[in-house]
């Protein structure tokens, strides 16, 4: 079932329409009565009292005008719908009740849910005369569902996340913009666990997306769960840059309401946040303010998360760092970069071997194994 019903949109469009048109006449009406009582004095004062009264109108005035703006955008949104339905209706009539049969019915759902959110939207704007903010994040969307949310940015995001999209089929967005990414595999809408990855240095380069979004896809299967690969911050563009915690600490908010927008769609939901060299810092800023919706956190080739205990994170941690892996002379026990070794002994987190390079983490079955357990809460 569709989220709208054309004839009903059209019914309440046709009412409108006509109360608009009941409003107009009796406005005409009455202007023309003040101005026959206009012309029957020369009397300033009184003049003056029929021109205000005109003002007063003016009101009336532009309210017939939004009625039929309101009126014009159900109707050309119910032309729209009905499409739709007319898909719906062929697909709901063949025998064959197939798995593309199933999707092609969810898709049109979706544009369906869409559609209701920018019709609402465009109304709002008419009769508020308050231009809607735009729809940057995850929790503007409210509860639309993730699959209409991907239709919104196929049509509205930046050319390479067009592309992008296009060259992986099972990948949605849930944000975009230049130079950040916020794309899940697997339904973040109904599945029990929702693992989000930030990334690190680099991470804002659309040319290494591609890579991100492997590593992404990996962990989604290796946990049988959904997987967000989070890129919605400006990361450190090299090395050098990383030394600062002034992104982290920008970004850190951003998380948060990404976060907090899972937690109000599925509350239920398990919800681990992984960060990955400088987005484990990333992490960190975000977890250690209290304010971060994870059940457990994961830092990986970190070269350290804010803070000098895994305590202060809000959450188990979990830490690891190869063996071959340099980043692990970025901190100590005592301090370091960003912050204490998160897979030193005083850290206090659950540690994992693993002989990994920085950039072998995904190949290591061990290291996908390790998270598997997490993200099932064992």
């Amino acid at each position: 079932m569709l989220a709208l019903k054309s004839s009903e949109l059209e019914g309440i469009a046709t009412s409108l329409t006509a109360v608009a048109g009941a409003l107009q006449e009796s406005n005409t009406d009455r202007l023309q009565s003040w101005q026959q009582l206009e012309t029957m004095t020369s009397a300033s004062s009184l003049i003056q009292g029929f021109i205000k009264l005109v003002d007063y109108n003016r009101p009336t005035v532009n309210i017939v005008e939004q009625m039929h703006k309101t009126a014009s955008t159900l109707f050309n949104t119910a032309d729209f719908l009905r499409t739709l339905e007319g898909y719906v209706d062929v697909l709901e009539k063949q025998a064959d009740k197939s798995i593309t049969l199933t999707v092609m019915l969810r898709y049109i759902a979706s544009l369906s849910s869409l559609l209701d959110l920018m019709c609402a939207r465009e109304i709002n704007a008419l009769c508020t005369a308050i231009t809607p903010e735009p729809l940057e994040h995850l929790g503007d969307f409210g509860t639309l569902p993730a699959s209409a949310i991907h239709e919104f940015y196929l049509v509205n995001a930046p050319p390479e996340i067009r592309a992008l999209a296009e060259a992986h089929p099972d990948m949605q967005i849930l944000e975009a913009g230049d130079g950040s990414l916020v794309a899940s595999f697997g339904d973040i809408d109904k599945a029990t666990a929702v693992t989000t990855i930030v990334a690190g240095v680099g991470s804002s380069n659309p040319e290494g997306w591609n890579t991100y979004v492997d590593r992404a896809r990996t962990v989604s299967a290796s946990t049988g769960s959904a997987t967000v690969l989070w890129l919605g911050y400006q990361a450190p563009s090299s090395i050098p840059a990383a030394a600062s915690g002034a992104a982290a600490n920008r970004a850190a908010s951003d998380l948060q309401g990404f976060q907090a927008a899972l937690q109000a769609r599925n509350p239920n939901q398990r919800k681990v946040v992984m960060g990955y060299s400088y987005g484990s810092t990333v992490v960190g800023k975000a977890a250690s303010s209290g304010e971060l919706n994870a059940d457990a956190l994961v830092l990986v080739g970190s070269p350290g998360a804010g803070v000098s205990h895994s305590s202060q994170l809000g959450a188990p941690v979990y830490a690891v760092t190869g063996s071959a892996d340099p980043i692990g002379f970025a901190g100590t026990q005592y301090d370091g970069i960003h912050g204490t070794d998160p897979t030193s002994a005083l850290f206090g987190a659950t540690v994992w071997d693993s002989s990994s390079s920085h950039s072998g983490y995904w190949n290591d079955q061990e290291f996908l194994g390790n998270v598997a357990e997490v993200v099932r809460g064992k």
